[in-house]
């Protein structure tokens, strides 16, 4: 073998070595944190990390391969191919972390704006998803039980952050209905960013089908503010949902794709467009401690207004509402800030609507409440055990379960 040819050798076979390295010791989500600071990694980042460590050892592995069998491979010719695979593969493997990927779990929809895609599994948040063929998470509708209790809301009921179906809000309040003796199959028609107008609509066309003698109507201080930003409502957003949704196909999926995707979105003026309309929408934080601005009054009106129409739907179909109250976890740490529960409290009681405010329920069962939280306001897996236990004993305290 003379020297060039033996040099091309050695630089794939060392090319090989170096990139088994980065994708062993490298690519590992503590070593990210550790290097770039937490919050550079985009949301569900360890998966992509993980994603991003298998394509550098199988990189790694063609490169070895390459370098052992032809020898006789020209030295251009193998800077060549290290470099190509370095550079495309290499930003493939190591921005998947920071840039995070897209989803195909949420489809447009003409009334709704985004649901669910009936049948769709793929990665949300850092978390595995499964759609069943009706449109929603976890288990489909049976025909095998004595009572179905429907679960409406956004992302906390949806379970957001959450890895495993079975570790849902609605999963926790079937699986401790179950151990109380109840045959009550609980329906998970969460869907992340939804507000009652969405919900009304949806129960409306689909919803109601289902059959279900009692629907959860779950409420979170965004459903509040959140809308205020979509065009439905005069502000510039399709939503966060749709905004963070691709096409099916693997090449729709890789880094390459969606790094193209933002960079054509910045370079037509959306991302300043959106920080406008952003920095000139009522924010929860805002809506909490100033209840009297006029922003945060016509908010409110117009949330209690389409809530009030979600009820009604639900009352028209024969079946109970009930409205759960979710808080920020802001309102554990500062007094003073529990209004909106207590508002929504009294508007049900004036409805003759049963109200469970969750938040105080997670408070007074934990000394530190903040530990049931992923963050401000999604619970954890160990939250959603509590408050599945926490629903399940308020449903069967109220009768409405049997």
């Amino acid at each position: 073998m003379d020297e060039a040819k033996d040099l091309s050798s050695r630089s794939l076979l060392w090319g090989g070595a170096v990139v088994a390295g980065l994708g062993a010791l490298v690519l590992s989500e503590g070593v990210l944190t550790s290097a770039f600071g937490e919050e550079a990694l985009a949301v569900g980042g360890g998966p992509l990390a993980q994603r991003g460590r298998l394509i550098l050892l199988g990189l790694a592995a063609l490169l070895g391969l390459a370098g052992w069998n032809w020898p006789d491979m020209g030295r251009r010719t193998a800077l060549v191919v290290l470099s190509f695979s370095l550079t495309v593969v290499g930003f493939e493997a190591f921005a998947g972390p920071f840039i995070g990927r897209d989803t195909t779990i949420f489809m447009r929809d003409q009334e709704l704006g985004w649901r669910l895609r009936p049948g769709a599994s793929d990665l949300w948040l850092g978390a595995d998803v499964v759609v069943n063929a009706h449109g929603m998470r976890g288990e489909a509708p049976r025909e095998d039980v004595e009572q179905r209790v429907l679960f409406l809301g956004d992302s906390v009921v949806f379970g957001a952050f959450i890895e495993r179906d079975s570790e849902t809000v609605p999963a926790q309040t079937n699986a401790s209905l179950a151990a109380k003796g109840r045959d009550v199959q609980c329906l998970n028609a969460g869907v992340g960013g939804w507000s009652p107008w969405q919900e009304r609509l949806w129960y409306e066309r689909e919803g109601a089908l289902l059959g279900a003698e009692v629907v959860l109507v779950h409420l979170v201080l965004n459903d509040v503010t959140e809308p205020l930003v979509l065009e439905r409502h005069g502000g510039s957003e399709e939503g966060f949902q749709l905004d963070r949704t691709r096409a099916s196909g693997w090449l729709h999926g890789t880094s390459w794709a969606t790094a193209l995707r933002r960079w054509r979105r910045s370079a037509q003026g959306e991302g300043e467009r959106l920080a406008a309309a952003r920095a000139e929408a009522l924010g929860v934080y805002e809506l909490l401690r100033a209840p009297s601005l006029p922003a945060s009054r016509r908010a409110w009106e117009l949330h209690l207004t389409e809530l009030g129409a979600l009820v009604d739907s639900i009352r028209a179909q024969g079946a109970t509402p009930v409205v759960v109250s979710h808080p920020y976890t802001v309102q554990f740490e500062a007094p003073g800030l529990w209004w909106p529960q207590d508002a929504v409290g009294t508007w049900c009681s004036v409805k003759g609507i049963s109200h469970l405010d969750v938040g105080r329920a997670v408070a007074a069962a934990r000394p530190e409440p903040l530990g049931a939280y992923h963050d401000a306001v999604h619970p954890n897996r160990d939250g959603a055990a509590l408050l599945g236990e926490v629903i399940a004993t308020f449903l069967l305290g109220e009768g409405l379960v049997h």
